[in-house]
């Protein structure tokens, strides 16, 4: 009788052996499926199939969206808290058809919500539901719009909003009504307007209206919402539309203060084929497209542009061809529920207007932190101030928006400007899209975010940091540091490029100033010039940073071909990303080196696989010595969006410095049988850049400068604030008085 053990053994290798193929079987599998999707990406196509099909939105077209999510609503769930908001669909639905079913259902809703509110109340003093009682008011509006809410609906909507005005808390229980411009103090404002507007016969009643007409101030004084960000932002601005539709506060939507730093922002901050770009603290990309689409219909509503439906329906055609973060729950219901809303307020009968195509230079109001002390002498009968935060009437610099127009796949660019409210991140380059593919994302970062700016490191921990020569720890700002002063000197739009100049004193904490100087050549590249000049001795790593997602193997000493392959957040896949390369280009100097890390701080070049895909690799070229007073350093570089490629290195060697002498920045780009140069001088003195092959000579005193050479003649140009513009022996252009020349 064989013996038991070898059999035993016998058969477990046997299972080893099988599992063993099994394995090889499914790595062979996995390596061709991962060969399949590589060939695919290097597979050359035509960009045009890479963008979002734009597509006429009505509000149909926004209920049928959301439809799905309203399935089941006839019978009333218990969604608690989350009530009011999952029910949104359904409304929806309901207002548009009418279906009684569904009336009677999202009642049901409701009153699950309304005893979860009590029970609250009863159980610990006070009930936190940002936007219960607004979304509510809209469930009651259109219901009795249908005639579905009987006299003992009406006395319970009564009692709920009565609850929620006088024991709604801004953060604990009876910690009192907050004041201030943002999320927590509006909400309790806007509980007690409601109240107060819905029942004035309640005992309460002018006590909620006063409070309620103190933090409306809070933010109406100043026509603007200081957060900058696109989480709390939409927090805070969909208390303050709800309430205004749900009040008829149309002047919300037409005052042109209003206008021009809310909804014009929001409008000229969406991408060319309608991509919501997150920045600071957010959802992640796309992830407040709903909000987003319903502060952009509303505006069209009341003030008849029809630039801002225009706006809104990109974004949802961007939703439409791929989804609304459907990785994440939360972040795709949120998202979709403003979506239920904007279609219970849009107004078909507004025609979708273009907006300008310009590059243009957004604006916001200051916002400014306050200690514990200030915030009480500020408002002593207050439970707080929001965030301890408050505005004042300083219009400051927001974002630059560069812009190559509207045709869906154009180049984009967004720029941090804002030196206030955190991320103090400016000069920082948010996003960057051509094809639809994007380049560059912010990590969501509720406080401090240093990415695609100029680094500083203080290696001998020296450094002046904050104006405090004995300063130890952590080189990190505080949250609400004022310490930085960002302005933009120099700003213009063109057909050929866009031009700006953004200076920073203070830089990140330093003593020092940064310049980050910008030409913006429209679907072509972009020129990047940044200064720091020191005024304290220490020894430093400095250099630009540019995050990414992919780093191809092939790269050099000054260069790196990168990508981004999706958009993550919270280790959820949102969105897929159009396969599009970016060369990131440095002039080179042979005190620099390039640095590349994972997000670990690992050296790397791998791809990031799974979840790690939504992390970032740190790209930087770095110089590092002592710097002292007057110590000034540049670094110059070109973005360069292109087809993908296994090897940019041809690419790249088109590509050379004709000038880094601070301040000028010249560079030439080869494309083919074009060449393009481009020139930054900000001093405006008069340069030359040398001849090479089949470039001649360039001599300019132009600010900015960009010239095609074909055939080694000049084939367009644009001089930027210039008295000469000279190709080889040719004068393009020259004047007694300085002024722009184009030729397009």
């Amino acid at each position: 009788m064989p013996d038991q053990r070898l059999c035993r053994g016998r058969a477990v290798g046997r299972v080893a052996t099988a599992l063993l193929g099994v394995f090889l079987t499914a790595s062979v599998r996995v390596r061709a499926a991962e060969q399949a999707a590589d060939d695919q990406r290097w597979r050359q196509r035509d960009p045009r199939t890479l963008t979002v099909e734009r597509k006429a939105v009505t509000r149909k077209d926004y209920v049928d969206v959301v439809r799905p999510l309203a399935r089941g609503f006839e019978n009333g769930p218990d969604r608690g808290q989350y009530g009011p908001r999952h029910a949104l669909p359904a409304l929806a639905v309901y207002a548009l058809e009418g279906d009684r079913r569904l009336g009677e259902g999202i009642k049901k809703t409701l009153r699950h919500y309304a005893q979860w509110v009590d029970n609250c109340v009863r159980e610990q003093g006070g009930v936190f539901s940002m936007e219960g009682a607004t979304l509510c008011s809209f469930h009651f509006r259109e219901l009795r719009k249908r005639g579905q809410m009987s006299a003992d609906d009406e006395a319970w909507a009564r009692q709920l909003l009565i609850t929620l005005a006088e024991h709604h808390m801004a953060w604990r229980p009876r910690d009192g009504l907050w004041r201030g411009p943002h999320h927590r103090s509006q909400c309790q404002g806007s509980n007690c307007a409601l109240a107060a507007a819905f029942y004035p016969d309640a005992p309460q009643a002018q006590r909620w209206k006063t409070y309620a007409d103190a933090v409306w101030k809070d933010w109406w004084d100043f026509r603007d919402i200081g957060i900058n960000d696109t989480g709390y932002f939409y927090s805070s601005l969909g208390t303050v539309l709800r309430t205004a539709e749900l009040l008829g506060r149309t002047e919300v939507f037409t005052d042109p203060d209003v206008r021009r730093f809310i909804f014009d922002r929001i409008m000229y901050e969406v991408t060319p084929d309608g991509g919501a770009v997150p920045y600071a603290s957010h959802g992640g990309y796309h992830g407040h497209a709903g909000a987003a689409i319903f502060a952009l219909e509303l505006a069209a509503r009341y003030s008849g542009d029809g630039r801002y439906r225009w706006a809104a329906h990109r974004i949802m055609n961007f939703g439409q061809a791929r989804g609304f973060s459907n990785g994440h729950h939360h972040i795709q219901a949120v998202s979709l529920e403003n979506i239920a809303l904007a279609s219970l307020v849009c107004d078909d009968s507004v025609q979708p207007v273009e907006p300008d195509g310009a590059s243009r230079l957004l604006l916001r109001k200051e916002v400014r932190r306050l200690t514990d002390a200030q915030a009480k002498a500020m408002f002593p009968d207050a439970g707080g101030i929001d965030c301890n935060m408050y505005m004042t009437q300083t219009v400051m610099p927001h974002k630059l928006v560069f812009r190559a127009g509207w045709n869906p796949g154009d180049m984009y660019m967004l720029v941090e400007c804002y030196a206030r409210h955190d991320p103090l991140n400016p000069t920082a380059i948010l996003s960057l899209h051509r094809w639809s593919a994007a380049f560059a994302e912010m990590a969501s970062e509720k406080f401090i975010s240093r990415e695609n700016a100029v680094r500083i490191e203080d290696l001998s921990g020296t450094a002046a940091y904050m104006g405090r020569r004995d300063f130890r720890g952590e080189k990190r700002l505080p949250v609400g540091y004022e310490g930085m002063t960002c302005t933009v000197p120099a700003f213009s739009d063109h057909a050929l490029a866009s031009h700006a100049l953004v200076r920073v004193a203070g830089y990140m904490g330093y003593s020092a100033v940064h310049e980050r100087e910008i030409l913006f050549v429209k679907n072509g590249f972009v020129l990047v010039r940044d200064r720091t000049t020191f005024d304290d001795a220490f020894r430093a790593r400095v250099g630009p940073v540019f995050n990414t997602q992919n780093v191809a193997p092939a790269r050099g000493d000054n260069w790196l071909n990168t990508w981004f392959s999706a958009h993550w957040f919270q280790n959820a896949r949102l969105y897929e990303t159009p396969p599009w390369d970016l060369l990131i280009w440095h002039a080179p100097h042979a005190d620099r080196r390039l640095i590349i890390t994972d997000p670990d701080d690992k050296p790397t070049l791998a791809e990031p696989k799974g979840s790690a895909a939504g992390l970032l690799y740190s790209t930087r070229y770095a110089w590092e010595g002592d710097v002292r007073p007057g110590t000034s350093l540049q670094f110059i570089h070109v973005l360069l969006p292109h087809a993908p490629t296994k090897d940019a290195s041809a690419l790249a060697a088109g590509i050379s410095a004709l000038g880094d002498d601070a301040p000028l920045a010249a560079v030439a780009v080869r494309d083919g049988q074009r060449i393009h140069v481009a020139v930054l001088n900000s001093d405006g003195r008069t340069v030359s850049t040398p001849a090479q092959a089949g470039l001649p000579a360039i001599t300019t005193d132009a600010c900015a400068a960009y010239v095609v050479i074909e055939n080694g003649a000049a084939a367009r140009f644009l001089a930027r604030q210039a008295t000469l513009l000279r190709v080889g022996t040719t004068d393009l252009f020259s004047a007694a008085a300085r002024r722009d020349a184009e030729q397009p």
